[in-house]
């Protein structure tokens, strides 16, 4: 981790009760971080006020998919269940940047039990455009879910034009690992 977000972390950590507006503040500054590996208590520290800004940024189309993404995950660490429902809308939002579906189905793989999760992006994995998105399911199922999901990931790979193969091997190896 580097000095500055140690050093934010520990402002965060030692902070009293924050206002909005410093709350908002504050979760503008790690999002703007340069090191996009935010350790998880650095957003809990922030405490649940942090919860609506977190959204607020995920969802929001005026802001960069890069900084979307960034609090989509933090709002997995800070508010499981408002990321469940945030990222199932994204991941089926067709006009929303790939790099912000792509973060929630990954998202929806560490806030979802393996079967909720299983049950979650079956969609996903046979039918999400582009193939980028299905890929992602199928690695997300494949790290993630109950074993069972790999026979629907590697019925899936079996289906996808050999050219798009490629993107499924972090998949297909997880899967194979698995056996």
């Amino acid at each position: 981790m580097n000095a500055a977000i140690a050093l934010l972390a520990a402002s965060f950590l030692s902070a009293p009760a924050m206002s909005d507006a410093e709350v908002r503040a504050r979760v503008e500054a790690l999002l703007g971080t340069i090191d996009s590996a935010i350790p998880a208590a650095s957003w809990k520290a922030l405490g649940p006020a942090a919860v609506p800004v977190l959204a607020e940024i995920a969802t929001s189309e005026s802001q960069m998919p890069s900084t979307r993404s960034m609090a989509l995950g933090a709002l997995g660490v800070a508010d499981p269940a408002r990321a469940e429902a945030i990222s199932r809308a994204l991941v089926d939002a067709p006009d929303s940047p790939l790099t912000v579906r792509e973060t929630a189905v990954r998202t929806l793989g560490h806030v979802l039990s393996p079967v909720q999760l299983r049950a979650a992006l079956a969609p996903a994995l046979r039918a999400a455009r582009p193939v980028g998105l299905r890929s992602v399911a199928a690695e997300t199922l494949a790290r993630h879910a109950p074993e069972g999901a790999c026979a629907e990931v590697m019925d899936q790979v079996s289906l996808e034009p050999a050219a798009d193969h490629p993107r499924f091997e972090r998949a297909a190896a997880l899967c194979a690992f698995r056996r």
